[in-house]
């Protein structure tokens, strides 16, 4: 008989002023390091949601059945790492023997979930199996939305992200861009955005006031606690976790722009209507169309490489687009995340050339071409092959420190079936000691 498990969810413990979920999760795990059955999970969810703290992450365990010792444990865990400040409102569940419904977290990885539908998915899983819920404010609280939302979480495509902890938070983190860049030669790209190769920036390393010394992300767990050891650092603590980062998971595809929502990430063919506008500021504005409905596509200056090369659409071009729902604007308005040209112009009209004196003819009220010097008309403008920069079939996408976690960078290369099966891939996913440091947390 297998043995019975329990999941542990959990979110919203951090907040603008200091804090990490992740850093209450790798407590969480290191109290639970010998019940671990997998990875501790960090499931992005819709990063367009208005509320969110920073990087809209929750997290969930799944371990062996837990005693009244392990549960009063965790929950003085979450009381004393959590931050209860300002709209901060930390949620955990404890869910045994069962699971909650999968289509909470499709809806809270790609839409907006109501209170309403959270009660649903409470009693979904009290049905099945026993639920806890742990909050430090009255009322039910906010963050259970991810906590549920990362123990229904099913997995598709997934990556693995090393995260290390800072052991004193009043000093500032040391950045070492020559320990990147040489990890990253050596380990991309099984790790991927370690570094903004356009400005030099390393992307490793967080800016806020929270407990993270770095995080590397990447294919490989074995990999990353190699390249862990390449970078320079005063961490001890450090935990992996398996994530749906760089997965694309958060885009909806939809035929029919018109029915794109407020708060998601929408992907949909349209047509270039008119030459992009460069705003003040450099930010980009295209106007596309799609049947009837008239689309704003904006491209803003901070994208870099995006806003640069989204420059060079033509009217005219087919072009599947995909970026976040901007609420209340008229016409419908995208902010830009990437876009594939499917159907290039590949010619333009040319006033004709006058055959007796070579001159330009110019274009009359009545749609023909007359040269103004020796009266010859032409009813026909001439045509010439444009040299594109744009390559149909390419994805084009922002520089690498633009990314949101969710976005999928191009050089992704997820390990194959075989090498997923080996004995040393298999044995980092169950050993405990390949998931987290031994040091105290």
């Amino acid at each position: 008989m297998p043995e019975l498990s329990t999941w542990v969810g959990l979110d919203d413990t951090d907040s603008y002023s200091g804090g990490c979920t992740t850093w209450t999760a790798a407590q969480i795990a290191a109290f639970l390091r010998d019940k671990l059955l997998d990875f501790p999970y960090l499931i992005r969810l819709n990063p367009e949601i208005p509320w969110k703290t920073r990087g809209n992450g929750a997290l969930a365990l799944h371990v062996s059945t837990l005693g009244p010792t392990q549960e009063e444990g965790i929950k003085r865990i979450l009381a004393v790492a959590s931050r209860v400040e300002g709209k901060t409102d930390p949620g955990l569940v404890l869910v045994s023997e069962g699971k909650a419904p999968r289509w909470l977290s499709d809806k809270a990885l790609r839409d907006v979930v109501t209170k309403r539908l959270l009660e649903k998915a409470l009693s979904i899983s009290g049905e099945t199996g026993a639920v806890q819920i742990v909050g430090l404010r009255p009322g039910l609280p906010r963050g259970l939305i991810g906590a549920m939302a990362a123990v229904a979480h099913t997995w598709g495509d997934y990556t693995f992200e090393l995260i290390a902890y800072r052991d004193d938070l009043t000093k500032k983190r040391e950045e070492v861009l020559s320990d990147v860049l040489y990890m990253d030669s050596l380990t991309a790209p099984v790790t991927f955005l370690n570094v903004d190769r356009e400005d030099g920036q390393p992307l490793i390393y967080p800016h806020g006031p929270d407990p993270v010394l770095f995080g590397i992300r990447g294919e490989d767990p074995n990999v990353l606690i190699a390249a862990h050891d390449i970078v320079r650092n005063t961490s001890r603590p450090w935990v992996i976790f398996k994530t749906n980062q760089a997965t694309n998971e958060h885009i909806v595809d939809i035929e029919d722009a018109s029915r794109a929502r407020p708060y998601t990430t929408v992907r949909f063919v349209a047509y270039v209507v008119d030459k992009p506008q460069v705003l003040q500021g450099g930010h980009v504005k295209i106007f596309a169309k799609q049947g009837a409905t008239e689309i704003q596509v904006m491209v803003y200056r901070q994208t870099g490489y995006l806003n640069r090369i989204s420059r060079e659409l033509l009217p005219g071009d087919k072009v599947l687009f995909w970026g976040a729902v901007r609420p209340g604007k008229v016409p419908l308005t995208i902010n830009l995340q990437g876009f594939k040209l499917l159907s290039a112009v590949k010619w333009e009209d040319e006033k004709p050339l006058c055959p007796l004196c070579g001159r330009h003819m110019e274009k009359t009220n009545f749609g023909a071409y007359r040269c103004t010097l020796c009266g010859v008309r032409a009813w026909d403008p001439q045509i010439k092959p444009i040299t594109r920069r744009l390559r149909q079939g390419k994805d084009y996408l922002p520089s690498a420190s633009a990314f949101k976690h969710l976005m999928k960078p191009w050089n992704r290369r997820p390990l194959p079936a075989a090498y997923q099966f080996s004995p040393a891939y298999i044995e980092s996913q169950q050993n405990p000691h390949k998931i987290l440091s031994g040091e105290n947390y």
